[in-house]
């Protein structure tokens, strides 16, 4: 019934026909297995006298099955592995595994990028145009049907495609994954819900053999918690539960408490948990069966039991009437109308299934009230335009827009942009663009500041060597690091005043005052009493010269000069005389 054929460049050779012709190429070993959601295998042994013996390259080789009733594809994959072995009676052979289409999606790495408020249909689009871009046009799969509702954030570090699609879109409780084919293009689909055949299996008529499995707790009574421990009281007639009353009176009362930490509106809180109420209210069971899948014997393809069937299970006497979807598909091609199920009747989160590969994953990149933890980036806070972010690499950061606006890296450096500060104490640092209210501040340097009842012990206006150290009563004027003047209260005798510096810390000259403003020292000279200048120069209130002196002595001075002009004069013509 099943046709193997495998394809070099795409030339085909046919590995194994049913037929009960000895001339027809065969394989006497094959086994297919498929889950719902994922690539599915194949496995085979070949030996020499096959005709593609020597045509099986490692993940070059193309793998399809085909159901000859129909010519529908039941396969399509490449070559994953190739054992080639001989035993000790000379016998030699090769044990092939392959893998199904969906995996093509491995061949290729997304880009480091950060996703934010992104949708399934949005995200799935920028993996598979990339992916499809750098593969050949066998291995590309397109964006087929999206009805998942979700809102995405993450960060991508060079996962495979595939990979990246599992961690970052799939979720299990949300949707299904199927890789589905149209006139041979691919199409990947994320469905809330299947539409599948139903077939059934029902005791003493097609079911060789079962086994239940109880798949996880469950409650009568649910508390939903949503964002920061938010119950439902306030919109619940004061009850923080919702009942199953089914479940209560077949179970008893048993309380399960369920998160939904992205929902902020108590109202909304309470609506999301009644539609998902018998998800958690009704015990999950899956079961294993054989079967004898009648649909073998027909001249078609259309009943066969697959992955993607839903069953009816009837078994009297084990309770069992109700229909379940079938998350796995294992069978023995030499034996095609007895294949093994697994069943479930909540979705695909068994063991072996699609959720097997994100076994590892944290939901961490999805939002939770506005706040992600990922370990690509850590704590990541995101409120419009506004990002704070915080991790273990690169501290605490602020971004507005595409401005970071605060930053505070490993080693307790900090960079902002306009601090208003009040009743701040600091020491040490450059500060620029400062608006402060009472700050005291030691040994920093303040560039641009308003400021308002600011005390500062010491402050410098330059880091160069030219600069001004203002003290609490004085201040020192240093040009090319040496002190050149200092004014303000002379600390030795309290009197304010100037003082000059030739290079030392010595004063070279200058002068002193008194508080009540007479001057008390000039150059190297002091005095013993204060001295006034006004009209008349006095000491110690004795005037020692009148306005009026000082005018007649500059008089005689000049009277002076002219004489001593004339003299030289005079001597210049004796000079000249023989």
């Amino acid at each position: 019934m099943y046709k193997i054929s495998i394809f070099n460049k795409n030339i085909e050779t046919v590995i194994h026909y049913p037929d009960t012709n000895k001339e027809t190429p065969k394989i006497l070993t094959k086994h297919m297995n498929k889950k719902r959601g994922q690539a599915g295998s194949l496995t085979f042994t070949i030996y020499p006298n096959n005709p593609g013996y020597n045509l099986l390259t490692r993940m070059a080789t193309l793998v399809v099955i085909t159901d000859i009733r129909d010519n529908k594809e039941v396969f399509s994959g490449r070559v994953f592995t190739n054992k080639n072995s001989m035993d000790n009676a000379g016998l030699f052979k090769k044990e092939i595994i392959c893998e199904g289409e969906l995996n093509y999606l491995h061949d290729t790495v997304v880009d480091s990028a950060i996703y934010e408020d992104k949708t399934p249909v949005q995200l799935l689009q920028v993996f598979l145009d990339a992916h499809n871009s750098k593969v050949e046009d066998y291995k590309k799969i397109f964006l087929g049907k999206v009805d998942v509702d979700d809102w995405l954030f993450c960060t991508t570090n060079l996962e495979t495609t595939l990979n990246a699609i599992t961690k970052f879109i799939y979720n299990v409780e949300l949707g299904y994954l199927q890789l589905r084919k149209v006139n041979g293009i691919k199409y990947l689909d994320y469905l809330k819900a299947t539409t599948d055949k139903v077939v059934d299996i029902v005791l003493t008529q097609n079911m060789l053999d079962l086994i239940q499995t109880d798949d996880a707790d469950f409650g009568t009574r649910i508390v939903p918690l949503g964002a920061n421990s938010m119950t439902i009281e306030n919109v619940n007639s004061g009850l923080n539960y919702l009942e199953n009353a089914e479940s209560v009176a077949q179970y008893g009362i048993i309380y399960k408490t369920v998160e939904f930490k992205d929902i902020t509106d108590d109202a909304e809180l309470k609506n999301q948990c009644l539609l998902q109420l018998d998800s958690y209210t009704k015990p999950k069971k899956s079961l294993v069966v054989s079967t004898l899948d009648l649909a073998t014997l027909s001249n078609t393809s259309e009943n066969m039991i697959d992955e993607n069937t839903s069953v009816h299970m009837v078994n009297q006497v084990m309770g069992i009437d109700e229909t379940w979807k079938s998350i796995e598909y294992d069978v023995d091609l030499s034996t095609l109308w007895s294949p093994k199920l697994t069943l479930s009747n909540k979705g695909i989160t068994l063991t072996g299934t699609l959720s097997s590969l994100i076994g590892s994953m944290v939901r961490n990149d999805g939002d939770y009230n506005g706040v992600q933890i990922g370990d690509a980036f850590g704590l990541r806070i995101k409120n419009d335009l506004v990002k704070v972010l915080l991790n273990a690499k690169e501290g605490i950061s602020i971004e507005n827009d595409t401005t970071k606006v605060f930053y505070v890296d490993l080693n307790g450096k900090l960079v902002a942009v306009d601090i208003t500060a009040n009743n701040m104490t600091a020491e040490g640092g450059t500060f620029n663009n400062i608006i402060a209210n009472n700050v005291t501040a030691n040994n920093g340097i303040y560039n641009n500041i308003t400021a308002t009842n600011m005390i500062a012990t010491l402050m410098k206006t330059s880091n160069t060597t030219t600069y001004i150290l203002m003290h609490d009563q004085y201040m020192e004027f240093y040009r090319n690091a040496e002190k050149t003047m200092e004014i303000g209260y002379n600390n030795n005798d309290g009197m304010p005043g100037i003082k000059f510096f030739d290079g030392s810390d010595i004063a070279a000259n200058g002068f002193g005052m008194a508080v009540s403003g007479e001057m008390m020292t000039m150059g190297s000279m002091s005095f013993e009493y204060p001295v006034y200048f006004y009209n008349t120069a006095t000491i110690n209130g004795a005037a020692i010269a009148t306005e009026n002196d000082i005018t007649g002595i500059n008089n005689d001075i000049s009277s002076m000069y002219q004489i001593i002009g004339l003299l030289e004069g005079r001597i210049s013509d004796l000079e000249a005389t023989p």
